[in-house]
């Protein structure tokens, strides 16, 4: 039998993710230690309590739930338990690629926390969502999402798998995108 990680990716996040493993493990501690000295803001505070609500904001989901999963990678391979494969879900990727060994925990952090920056000046002064999408094949998206285009940007950002797309642009034409979507089935 062969043993494969499949990394989640942004949306998972939550306040409290990894409070009890940092407790409880010296290993996810130093791996979670260790990636925090590349952010410039307090990542524990920012997974395990959360006050100002900024998890789900896309510059700090990235580095959390990166750090979370390689603390997680961490500890497992303390335990002798390795994968043959890794993958990821979109974010999970890149806990995909350091779990490989293409990149170290420090350095899996470093890269998210500057892909979150990005992706965060990027949208500065817009209105901008996405959701994901279940149980709807891409024809039927990209058909709502070509109707609610009519209240501005909204695209297929991530093909997931089959039976999870996800769509991102400006609120209000993604909000209306998700309404069709629902309409049609997902």
């Amino acid at each position: 039998m062969k043993l494969a990680f499949l990394y989640a990716g942004q949306g998972s996040q939550h306040a409290g993710m990894g409070a009890d493993l940092y407790e409880a493990s010296a290993v996810f501690r130093k791996v979670f230690d260790e990636a925090a000295t590349v952010l410039d803001f307090d990542l524990k505070t920012t997974c395990f309590e959360d006050p100002e609500g900024v998890i789900n904001l896309t510059r700090y989901t990235q580095p959390c739930m990166v750090a979370f999963a390689a603390g997680v990678t961490a500890m497992l391979a303390d335990a002798g338990i390795r994968p043959e494969y890794a993958a990821g879900l979109s974010l999970g990727e890149y806990s995909a690629l350091e779990c490989a060994g293409v990149l170290d925990a420090k350095s899996a952090v470093e890269l998210v926390a500057f892909r979150g920056q990005a992706m965060a000046k990027a949208s500065e002064g817009l209105d901008c969502g996405m959701t994901a999408v279940l149980a709807l094949d891409r024809d039927k998206l990209q058909a709502c999402c070509d109707q609610a285009s009519a209240l501005g940007v909204v695209q297929i950002c991530n093909y997931n798998c089959p039976g999870q797309l996800v769509i991102g642009g400006l609120k209000a034409a993604v909000d209306r995108a998700a309404e069709l979507a629902k309409e049609a089935g997902a």
